[in-house]
């Protein structure tokens, strides 16, 4: 019969060997069974949020989009929000699909002191885009290319299609059109009406 000392020994080899199997396996395990974590994205207010800042005297309207994990226990790990396909009007009014150089990843909110690479148990913000009295709505990834088309001028609007990835899960894609007819506004609730953005199902 094993001493006291020979059962610690035996202890902590099985400790030992169980903390490498959970290492190894314990996250292909947990996704195996459903409890791995779950992400999915939504627009989080479609009449935006009006920003007045001191440095700069010119209102803006930044419209976000929230990602959020609904397995809260299990972690995403490097959780990026990208634009993944756009869509925006030929002369026609015809929405067409646009070359992108590949996917690119939207601002989070507060970037400059949030980390581009987030880890989500919480949800959290990313910016979707702008808009500011005399100017175009904007998109805002981090990286914006001379040939990206993420600006929407007066009377027209896009499609944007984004999707939410993680070293360990990926959301399903939305797709929101955003629509505006020209107009600026401080007023939130008139402003809502010149700039229009939902969620449809898009896919082309």
């Amino acid at each position: 019969m094993p001493t006291l000392d020979q059962w610690i020994q035996i202890s902590v080899a099985i400790g030992t060997i169980g903390a490498v199997f959970v290492a190894l396996w314990g996250e292909r395990i947990t996704h195996a069974i459903g409890l791995g974590p779950k992400l999915s994205l939504e627009l989080v207010d479609p009449q935006g949020e009006l920003i007045k800042a001191t440095a700069n005297p010119t209102p803006l309207r930044y419209y976000h989009v929230k990602v959020s994990n609904t397995h809260k226990w299990s972690r995403a790990t490097n959780v990026r929000v990208m634009i993944i396909g756009l869509l925006s009007p030929a002369a026609d009014g015809t929405l067409i699909r646009q070359k992108m150089v590949g996917p690119l990843q939207l601002m989070w909110r507060f970037s400059n002191v949030h980390p581009q690479y987030a880890v989500v148990g919480p949800d959290d913000i990313a910016d979707l885009g702008y808009i500011a009295s005399g100017q175009n709505f904007v998109l805002t990834p981090f990286i914006y290319p001379n040939n990206f088309p993420g600006s929407l001028q007066a009377k027209q609007k896009m499609v944007v299609e984004l999707k939410a990835f993680a070293d360990n899960t990926e959301s399903s894609p939305i797709c929101l059109e955003i629509s505006w007819d020209g107009i600026f506004t401080e007023d939130t609730l008139q402003m809502a009406t010149h700039l229009v953005i939902k969620k449809v199902d898009f896919r082309n």
